[in-house]
């Protein structure tokens, strides 16, 4: 609760006024008493009236009062916020000088059959979209009927070129955040050809900086002028912030101490012209059965009545027992297999049971096991490394990774070679000896251009396949995966796409691409507009498609919410409840039970600096206090000790992220492991799961709300953003935010009725907006921060407020 109260000399009041000459002066003292921190806004109204007038007027002035902590002092903005600008101008004419790349140990027999194009962005584009136009409209009746148009097979290549095209575009936009000026740079000690690049962020992929990539630099004193040259430097090495560079000769003979350069980054294209080369092979290789597919040819490739799984568990499962059954039988083809896994249902280790029965069941098969990441292909190989012969197994990685970060228990199946100390890729003829091939959906792309015969790989899994956009998708199977031909390829083959199309897709920068159907996965597509893989009767066909119902993952509370919003309320509970139920008697709990908390603050959104990402310092005040609890009762009154490591946090803005990383190193230090504690956007945590999630929602400004909602940026008006929020915990969820903001949100606003229903509300207090809705209306007229203002740097929003890494993982 907060009360404001007012103290005058005269005690004014409308039967007690006083009167006022010009330039008096009148003081009033305004108190306002809380027992909660946060941002609590008042508006004063004066009446005025003339002696001689009828008629009073009013002026009125709107004060605040902060109740803070010296925390909250330590995070305030560091500087006032002022918009972002460009830090240089694009010369008129720029000279490249190329640099000195580092030597290759590689071993790489893989051939290079099937050429890849550099597939650049037509030069119109380009300048059309830097003058806004592509937005809305194209440039041509072909493009404007290309874009409206609805997916299809007959211009399936052309309209995702396109779309791959604005999103590179808003790429080359986005990472100018990325240019330094004035920098510095040094001799490297150990090799005086490198010289050495203070980056930092590029830890988190901020800009993504990696063995072979390259950036320019140019002298700080040319800037400006219509001609310069750009030194092109390639990365050797990275060493936390620093990046050792190789550059030529020319730059390396005029180099002196203090010499200050504008550095330029740029970022990867390898995964954008796989992608490009994907779409086109999936026109010439004529894919449509696969890509839009229209019935099942109905033919099986072995009885798969009685499997004897590995894992017996999934025997006792029948939705993970029927989606083996099914893609070993191949009963689907020529559409693909699609595994339907809600949170916590146990997907991957249902596509990994199938590929061991694959293996197992067909003498011929040849796997191709992808997912977008390096770790779920980690986690992947590691699986089915349980019950196969690890010499059937080869895990092919991306020469671009460390190989410090591959997990020692999968080294054994992986392309390294320990006398050369390198990456080394086979031929094809060595690669073919192989049952189950492992790679990340852009190394696939290497497969690709080997070109293996017709027929060679008879399976294709994607995990994760949400994750990706659909030419990503595309890349694992155009151009290895072929539909039935009775002459050369008489089963055809098999693609089994695993995923949640209910969680979030691919992250994408450009708004035009995403309002044109980027953002939506091959498997979401399939699941949403393929009538295949629709509900027919309540009822999906199982020749075509599982949904997993048990989650093994969440306390039945947590997963009430999103059952019901998300799942068609058929999820079951299966958690072990010695790990669900852990928190059911935390003593922080509003109500012993509910192992839910919605903590309701009023903060306010801040910037700094030259950042435009949002933060809320009263919310950071508020974790904090909820995390030191958390460290200080476990192991007390039954409850189980915890890890850093099981703790999660979420926040879906940048800056908000970084406030919190400063907060617990400022109040956690002493923790032991604190440094494993993960403080990260919702994208960030797909996928994983904790035993506590605390979330920070930041916004407290309904001026903003149609700002997130128009740029599909932060929690509100995103469902499925929502959704990997709340389903991300086993045991306990800690919300703090807003409750009048989210109030205004369909799925936040059930949320909040459903904690306000089962005692699970503690913060300030909160009548029930759902009755009444006027203390919000009168909360969204207060002047209590600047309107969003329109920054025409050309960024996305994007990339202003969540700032997601530059790391494509190949």
């Amino acid at each position: 609760m907060w009360v404001f109260s007012f103290k005058d000399e005269c005690n004014v009041s409308l039967e007690n006024p006083i009167l006022m000459s010009p330039d008096d002066i009148y003081e009033v003292q305004v108190c306002c008493s809380t027992n909660h921190y946060g941002y609590f806004p008042v508006t004063m109204v004066f009446e005025f009236k003339r002696e001689n007038d009828r008629c009073s007027f009013h002026i009125g002035r709107f004060l605040s009062a902060v109740s803070n902590s010296k925390l909250a002092e330590d995070l305030a903005p560091t500087s006032p916020y002022i918009p972002y600008q460009r830090k240089f101008k694009t010369p008129i004419e720029r000279i490249e000088d190329e640099g000195f790349p580092p030597e290759s140990s590689l071993d790489y027999e893989l051939e290079r059959e099937i050429p890849l194009k550099d597939f650049y962005p037509p030069l119109h584009m380009r300048s059309e979209i830097r003058r806004g136009l592509f937005a809305n409209q194209a440039r041509t009746t072909e493009d404007r009927d290309l874009l409206s148009s609805p997916l299809s097979f007959q211009n399936y290549n052309k309209k995702f070129h396109m779309l791959i095209y604005f999103e590179e575009i808003q790429m080359d936009f986005d990472i100018r955040r990325y240019d330094q000026i004035n920098q510095k740079m040094e001799l490297d000690s150990r090799n005086k050809r490198l010289l050495v690049l203070h980056v930092p962020g590029v830890a988190e992929s901020r800009p993504s900086v990696l063995r072979g990539d390259h950036l320019f630099v140019t002298l700080s004193d040319d800037r400006g002028k219509p001609k310069i040259i750009s030194y092109k430097g390639y990365v050797h090495r990275v060493e936390l912030e620093k990046v050792k560079l190789g550059f030529s000769q020319n730059l390396l003979r005029i180099f002196l101490k203090g010499l200050l350069f504008d550095v330029s980054f740029t970022f990867n294209r390898l995964p954008l012209k796989i992608q490009h080369r994907a779409v086109d092979l999936a026109n010439e290789r004529k894919l449509s059965e696969i890509l839009f597919p229209v019935s099942s040819h109905g033919k099986t490739i072995v009885d798969s009545q009685h499997l004897s799984l590995y894992d017996k568990i999934l025997e006792g499962n029948p939705e993970q027992y029927n989606a083996v059954r099914h893609i070993v039988s191949g009963i689907s083809r020529p559409a693909p297999y699609l595994i339907f896994g809600p949170p916590g249902t146990g997907k991957t280790v249902t596509l990994v049971e199938a590929i061991k029965q694959v293996v197992k069941c067909i003498s011929n098969c040849h796997v191709l096991a992808c997912a977008p990441s390096n770790s779920a292909a980690d986690l992947l190989c590691e699986r089915i490394m349980k019950h196969v012969d690890h010499r059937e197994i080869y895990r092919i990685i991306a020469s671009s990774r460390d190989f410090q970060t591959v997990p020692e228990y999968i080294k054994p199946c992986c392309n390294w070679d320990k006398n050369k100390s390198s990456y080394v890729f086979p031929s094809k003829y060595e690669l073919k000896n192989h049952k189950v091939i492992i790679t990340t959906l852009v190394t696939a792309g290497r497969l690709v251009s080997a070109n293996f015969p017709k027929g060679h790989f008879s399976h294709v899994f994607i995990d994760e396949a949400g994750h990706a956009v659909e030419p990503e998708c595309v890349t694992a199977i155009a151009g290895i995966l072929d539909v039935v031909d009775e002459k050369g390829n008489v089963h055809g083959g098999q693609l089994v796409l695993a995923g949640d199309p209910k969680q979030l897709g691919p992250i994408l920068r450009s708004p035009v691409a995403i309002e044109h159907g980027l953002g939506v996965s091959l498997l979401e597509r399939l699941m949403t507009q393929n009538e295949l893989y629709k509900k027919v009767n309540d009822l999906y066909n199982p020749t075509f498609v599982t949904k997993l119902l048990r989650n093994y993952r969440s306390h039945p509370n947590i997963l009430k919410i999103p059952n019901e919003l998300f799942y068609d309320d058929e999820l079951q509970v299966a958690a072990d409840e010695i790990v669900s139920h852990s928190y059911c008697n935390w003593e922080k709990l509003p109500r012993k039970g509910f192992p839910i908390i919605f903590h309701g603050v009023l903060g306010k959104d801040e910037r700094e600096g030259n950042s435009p990402s949002f933060f809320n310092v009263t919310e950071i005040e508020v974790l904090m206090m909820y995390l030191e609890s958390l460290f200080q009762t476990q192991g007390k009154k039954g409850l189980s000790r915890i890890s850093p490591k099981d703790i999660g946090i979420i926040s879906p803005y940048r800056k908000q992220v970084e406030k919190i990383r400063q907060a617990i190193k400022i109040k956690l230090s002493g923790v032991s492991d604190v440094k494993e504690l993960k403080v990260g956007s919702v994208e960030e945590f797909q996928g994983q799961e904790r035993k506590v999630i605390l979330i920070s929602t930041v916004r407290s400004s309904q001026d903003y709300v149609k700002f997130d909602e128009d740029f599909s940026l932060g929690f509100l008006k995103n469902p499925k953003r929502f959704n990997v929020t709340i389903t991300r915990a086993k045991a306990l969820i800690i919300l703090v935010g807003n409750p009048v903001i989210l109030g205004k949100d369909a799925n936040w606003s059930r949320f909040l009725k459903y904690c306000l229903e089962n005692e699970g509300y503690t913060g300030f207090p909160f009548e029930d907006v759902f009755d009444d809705d006027s203390f919000a209306d009168d909360f969204s007229t207060l002047d209590i921060n600047d309107p969003p203002a329109g920054e025409e740097t050309g960024e996305s929003f994007i990339q202003q407020q969540a700032e997601p890494g530059w790391g494509r993982e190949h």
